[in-house]
């Protein structure tokens, strides 16, 4: 997620997903070994289950740590225009003239329903957060959206804060 007008940028790894990921290809991996044992005839593996069973399981396992891979960085983007945040293929970008306001926020990602994408519902309204364990989140007040925030994880919030602000200071003018 590089452009030309790009003013900032980070890549927050959330590591619980990936660990997460390890162990779900490891799963894969012992199906797959399975299934060559029950096709090869080894009396070890329950004769009961087909092998495909086994061959599918290891599909399915697979499918999960390949998708849960997408999720194990966090992207941060910002351009002269936007805010741009992504998990692997799930992205978010938010006009930099729709945000009213940008704050920094201590409360724990908890406060949002956990870490990773998470949609909650506010007294404002609906809240999209993108969040990662062990990082400060930025908050983005939105004017015309269906979300009326978004918040984003971020190793260095007051930076963020900082330059989305300048640039709304520039949009004003």
């Amino acid at each position: 997620m590089r452009y030309y007008d790009e003013i900032y940028s980070e890549v927050v790894p959330f590591k619980f997903v990936k660990y997460i990921t390890f162990a779900e290809g490891g799963l894969g991996i012992i199906f797959l070994i399975m299934y060559i044992m029950q096709i090869s005839g080894n009396p070890g593996i329950d004769e009961e289950l087909p092998s495909y069973f086994f061959l599918i399981m290891a599909a399915i396992m697979f499918t999960i740590a390949v998708l849960l891979f997408n999720m194990t960085r966090l992207k941060l983007g910002i351009t002269t225009g936007a805010v741009m945040a992504s998990f692997g293929l799930i992205k978010f970008e938010v006009p930099l003239g729709n945000v009213a306001d940008a704050y920094t926020d201590e409360r724990s990602s908890l406060k949002y329903g956990g870490w990773g994408i998470r949609l909650t519902k506010a007294k404002e309204g609906w809240l999209l957060a993108y969040t990662s364990i062990g990082f400060k989140r930025v908050v983005l007040e939105l004017k015309e959206h269906k979300y009326k925030r978004f918040v984003f994880s971020t190793a260095h919030p007051d930076e963020v804060v900082n330059v989305i602000n300048q640039q709304l200071k520039r949009g004003k003018l």
